[in-house]
């Protein structure tokens, strides 16, 4: 599969474009990844950059590209879920935010061949043993699979988030920045928000069998 990169895009609109020509039904759970993608646009953790979403004919989703390489997260475990266990047409892509402009969000979109991805998390990812529970005030440690309720703790405020964090930090890291270079890789394509031509050639060309596991 000859993949392309779209740099410099207006992101919110072009992952819409996408989302509207393959996404049937439950579009509005692209509300969902438009709020994520806003709030990672004015994050200052570089992680929160760099992301994976989907389409499928039944919904969208979007994940910081960390979780998904973290084993027995949600993230993890929904990306992979529809390469085992459906055969839904994905059409994925990795997501580099680069800046804003007259309030757009822009960035780079990297297609994904999905069904190599996919198998590539199962492969790759990481163990995360340790949940990190971030509060107003500062953080606490739990293990995964440990439950907490996210109520507002007495000495460190309002429960904000939580997150996985890896057996191996640096492990994650050079994953990263392997999944990073391979993107770049990538040779450049032109994006139409009318019909983005990655796009269309995909479901022309996908036989019906592709997707059986």
């Amino acid at each position: 599969m000859k993949l392309q990169k779209f740099e410099n895009v207006d992101v919110i609109a072009s992952l819409e474009a996408i989302m509207k020509q393959n996404t049937a039904f439950y579009q509005s759970d692209f509300d969902i990844d438009k709020q994520i993608l806003r709030k990672a646009a004015v994050s200052l953790i570089p992680e929160d950059k760099r992301l994976l979403w989907f389409s499928r004919p039944s919904g969208t989703c979007c994940f910081r590209e960390r979780d998904v390489f973290l084993k027995d997260t949600r993230q993890h475990n929904t990306w992979r879920f529809y390469g085992e266990q459906t055969r839904d047409t994905i059409l994925a892509y990795a997501v580099e935010l680069t800046g804003t402009e007259q309030e757009k969000i822009k960035g780079n979109l990297y297609e994904l061949d999905y069904l190599q991805h996919f198998r590539e998390v199962i492969e790759k990812s990481i163990p995360a043993d340790n949940y990190t529970l971030i509060y107003e005030h500062g953080e606490l440690t739990k293990p995964a699979g440990q439950y907490f309720d996210g109520d507002t703790d007495p000495q460190l405020g309002k429960f904000i988030r939580f997150e996985a964090q890896p057996n191996d930090p640096e492990a994650l890291k050079s994953l990263l920045r392997e999944q990073q270079k391979n993107e770049h890789r990538i040779r450049r394509g032109i994006f139409s928000y009318i019909s983005p031509p990655c796009m269309i050639d995909r479901l022309k060309q996908k036989p019906a069998g592709l997707w059986k596991m």
